[in-house]
């Protein structure tokens, strides 16, 4: 249902025709404060309109909020995280989904601009992007950004780590900063317990403060609600389990030209590796403290240092990286989420086949101490880039504004090498292995 105003009613309609959609008028708004509809020449229908809105008295909930804290857990920086480094990338929330995005036909109409599995490693991207009209140059970007563990902590910034790394996304493989809106998908527990309600009041705060930040409009979302489960266990012991809060946050933008776009993987050896962005002691909630959890106690840690968003910062790294990739100066371009810069490093090595070498102490960051924060840490507003030596000078003078460092190089020689803060080797890791791990967790389905 849409509204047409009268002097543009007939070019609406002639639009809808050369569509092939039907269109018909079955009304007008008028000033007489009552709905009435008529039906065969007969009103059925001719009610108030204060009463049809307002009448129903409203339902009153109760809330309450209160972010909750978890002690930082205790334990040594690894010398060596090699071990760690593979075994961050098979987890279920890190690896490889290949089987399901294989099941899918991305060659449909020939459409597909950026699809799903990237460079010759097919490493799974974070975003997707298609042309649906083979005739312009323009494409449509496709992402998300879900952090469902961050609700342990804080549903304020769950949502918005959730909305920024939608955004981030997209502008990683070439949107349009300003041709960007949102979708929310809610999924959350019994709204009547004062405190599920509260943890939802802020996730839509939330929304409405970092959608009006960057001025990302919402244009569709949708909701499930109760998802709680009452019953009995084995020993008939009364049992209570609520799904964790969770937000899907997904986001459509438009790319003026897709010739643009970059994808993740490494390119060729000698080009430099930058980070774009500020790493900050942000480990609460990340896939890293629930790995060491696991390992260490046999149940996830979850600390409360939960990565905050900075949307000053983080708009003015953006529009970086925008005018970067207009200008053809980035080889490759990955979105720095969940696993922090590990992650994101091996997914570019692992794309391209190709080694690098990494010196942790070039990173820019914030009373960050610790090897295995600078690698691990899911701060936001950060992507990691490859630039041909060539594009070296123009590049930095682009980001002389914003957080950023060249920490590397890409190499041919298949392997990932990290200097630590005290300049020893603190990762050296196949990217034949990487890969394999990476492949391995699903590889049965």
């Amino acid at each position: 249902t849409v509204s047409v105003p009268d002097e543009t009613l007939e070019e609406f309609l002639d639009l809808m025709k050369r569509r092939g959609v039907e269109a018909w008028v079955i009304g007008k708004f008028t000033d007489s404060g009552r709905g009435i509809v008529y039906y065969n020449g007969e009103i059925v229908f001719n009610i108030d309109l204060n009463f049809l809105h307002e009448g129903l008295p409203q339902k009153k909930l109760t809330s309450t909020y209160t972010p909750q804290s978890h002690p930082y857990p205790e334990f040594v920086d690894p010398e060596n995280t090699t071990d760690h480094f593979i075994a961050m990338v098979k987890r279920l929330n890190t690896a490889s989904f290949e089987f399901i995005s294989t099941q899918y036909d991305h060659e449909v109409q020939g459409n597909s601009v950026i699809k799903p599995l990237q460079g010759k490693g097919k490493v799974n991207g974070n975003a997707t992007v298609i042309r649906p009209v083979l005739s312009s140059k323009r494409g449509v970007v496709l992402s998300q950004g879900l952090y469902p563990s961050y609700s342990d902590i804080d549903t304020y910034w769950m949502a918005a780590c959730s909305i920024d790394t939608a955004i981030r996304n997209a502008i990683a493989v070439g949107c349009d900063f300003d041709r960007l809106a949102l979708l929310d998908n809610f999924c959350w527990c019994d709204s009547t317990n004062p405190y599920r309600l509260g943890q939802l009041k802020e996730a839509a705060r939330a929304c409405y403060d970092f959608a009006v930040a960057y001025k990302t409009p919402f244009i569709s979302g949708k909701d499930s609600m109760f998802n709680d489960f009452k019953g009995y266990d084995e020993n008939f012991n009364e049992v209570f389990i609520s799904v964790p809060p969770t937000l899907l946050i997904s986001s459509i933008g438009i790319v003026s030209d897709i010739s643009y776009c970059q994808t993740l993987d490494f390119k060729q050896p000698g080009d430099y590796i930058y980070i774009v962005g500020i790493t900050k002691n942000e480990l609460g909630g990340s896939e890293y403290l629930a790995y060491m959890g696991e390992k260490l106690s046999g149940a996830k840690y979850i600390g409360d240092s939960i990565p905050k968003v900075d949307t000053t910062v983080n708009i003015q790294i953006y529009r970086v990286i925008e005018k970067a990739m207009r200008e053809g100066l980035i080889a490759s371009s990955m979105s720095v989420e969940r696993g922090g810069i590990a992650l994101a490093l091996a997914k570019s090595a692992m794309g391209g086949l190709l080694g690098a070498n990494i010196d942790l102490r070039t990173i820019p960051q914030e009373n960050v101490d610790r090897n295995d924060t600078l690698l691990y840490s899911e701060s936001q507003g950060r992507i990691l880039v490859s630039i041909v030596p060539e594009n070296k000078n123009v590049f930095e003078k682009l980001c002389r504004d914003i957080p950023f460092a060249m920490i590397g190089q890409v190499t041919d020689n298949s392997l990932i090498t990290i200097t630590g803060l005290n300049g020893n080797t603190i990762v050296t890791a196949s990217v034949i292995d990487l890969h394999a791990a990476y492949k391995s967790t699903f590889s049965e389905f």
